[in-house]
């Protein structure tokens, strides 16, 4: 997945027409749908339909393409919500703690929230060993600043995220 050339900001809202959320409806949906289906989809000649579509990735609607991969199929089979309280908030001890985490790959994906804790990781691993050396590293490095990682591990998927719904505002 390449980085968008222009990158949204949440106060930033671009406006979306309902052919461009026919567009992003039928990407998510299918990111490898043709030009000449996904123009027929909606309603548009191919031409205009792609540069509607190269429109929506220099804006960064689109962030990317990518494939949906089993997890198991690549030997994650431990799959946490990792809730991570920090010790020392401090800026620096922040930053440095981010760039750790978001460079990891076993961290798939990583909000900054608020609340109890001060990030949610959702975190991959082969097996709980693996798992707990990874947290026990982060912990015992007192330059991270983390003061607890609370771990709720997942049993069962009953539904994936599989892009944002975009269907709503077609109304």
């Amino acid at each position: 997945m390449k980085p968008p050339s222009k990158l949204l900001s949440r106060s930033v809202k671009p406006s979306l027409d309902r052919i461009d959320l026919l567009i992003l409806d039928a990407l998510r949906d299918n990111g490898r749908i043709t030009y000449q289906a996904l123009s027929e989809r909606v309603g548009l000649s191919a031409r205009p339909c792609l540069e509607r579509v190269r429109r929506l990735e220099q804006k960064g609607v689109i962030r990317g393409y990518t494939a949906l991969i089993e997890p198991a199929a690549l030997g994650h089979d431990i799959i946490a919500l990792a809730g991570i309280s920090m010790r020392d908030p401090s800026t620096g001890t922040r930053q440095r703690l981010e760039r750790a985490l978001t460079a990891n790959p076993a961290v798939i994906e990583l909000q900054v929230v608020n609340g109890e804790y001060d990030y949610i990781a959702r975190i991959v691993a082969p097996s709980l060993a693996a798992y707990e050396a990874l947290t026990e590293a982060y912990l015992a490095d007192p330059g991270f600043g983390i003061g607890r990682i609370h771990t709720t591990f997942v049993l069962k998927t009953l539904k994936s995220f599989e892009g944002y719904p975009v269907a709503d505002n077609l109304d």
